[in-house]
């Protein structure tokens, strides 16, 4: 019976369990990136109902807030020793 219990073996180092490896890589999303994609909804969802001119300048100004939004969720580029940053 007590073969059934899995525990984790010290020879192998023992694998972290999948729901705190989960917990440790969630990010809840952050308002840098939440404010323009709302934003962007809302000028998409008013435009239709103003003058011609005013919706397209809405348009546009939901694409570069779009944009903005996916350049700020976008990866940052982690510095490696290797990219000629000397300490010296």
């Amino acid at each position: 019976m007590l073969g059934l219990i899995k525990t984790p073996d010290p020879r192998y180092g023992g694998a972290p369990d999948p729901d705190d490896e989960r917990e440790r890589r969630w990010q809840p999303i952050s308002r840098r990136i939440s404010v323009p994609v709302f934003l962007s909804i809302m000028a998409l969802i008013v435009s239709p109902q103003t003058p011609v001119l005013v919706s397209v300048v809405l348009n546009i100004a939901a694409i570069v807030l779009c944009a903005y939004a996916a350049r700020q969720a976008w990866p940052g580029r982690e510095a490696h020793p290797s990219d000629g940053a000397d300490d010296r």
